[in-house]
């Protein structure tokens, strides 16, 4: 199955994937980059995964995914790809399997709830490297972040509010060097200075 057709898979489903021009920038970023040690919020399919290991060879990817059928669906696509190998796949609540976390990594990719990226934040800054590089997708959250809705009812309102804090705190979080790039539902990618 290629890229396209895991994408065409995903769309079928309701089960969302990145934007063309957010895959082009990851895979450019991870080959840029080149990490060994890749760590994912958010695994859905696969489809993210398979970009981050088809940019960079020789790295292995740990990724966290809170659906037992996305997860088993993920497992197949990484074997098709002949990257089993490379991943491990953790079923479970990202806030609960994360903290628990061990070990450095140098790229982080955060694509997980998108109302809980404040929550992540402090454990992947503990997680990556000094040199590292996160990335974070949607993070203008359909376009709420800028211009966060008054109406109190709107069912969004709440994550569009802890995804302004979160973007404000990064970009100005002095351990980073942040970019935000207006592609897809806006990615920011950091990388860590100290």
């Amino acid at each position: 199955m290629t890229l396209d057709e895991l994408k065409q898979y995903a769309r079928e489903r309701y089960i969302p994937v990145m934007a063309d021009e957010t895959k082009k920038l990851l895979f450019e970023t991870v080959r840029e980059r080149m990490p060994r040690r890749i760590l994912e919020i958010g695994t859905a399919i696969g489809y993210s995964g398979i970009v981050m290991l088809s940019a960079s060879p020789l790295a292995t990817l740990n990724t966290v995914e809170l659906s037992e059928s996305a997860a088993a669906q993920a497992r197949k696509n990484f074997a098709e790809w002949n990257m089993s190998e490379r991943v491990n796949v953790f079923v479970g609540d990202a806030r609960e399997i994360v903290p628990q976390l061990t070990g450095k990594y140098d790229f982080v990719f955060l694509d997980g709830p998108k109302g809980q990226y404040e929550t992540f934040f402090p454990y992947l800054t503990e997680l990556l490297e000094k040199g590292g590089t996160l990335v974070c997708d949607n993070v203008l959250y359909k376009g709420l972040v800028e211009h966060v809705p008054e109406d109190k009812r709107h069912k969004h309102i709440t994550v569009a509010r802890n995804m302004r804090a979160f973007l404000l705190g990064i970009t100005s979080d002095a351990r980073y060097s942040t970019t935000l790039y207006r592609v897809g539902d806006g990615v920011t990618v950091s990388t860590k200075l100290v």
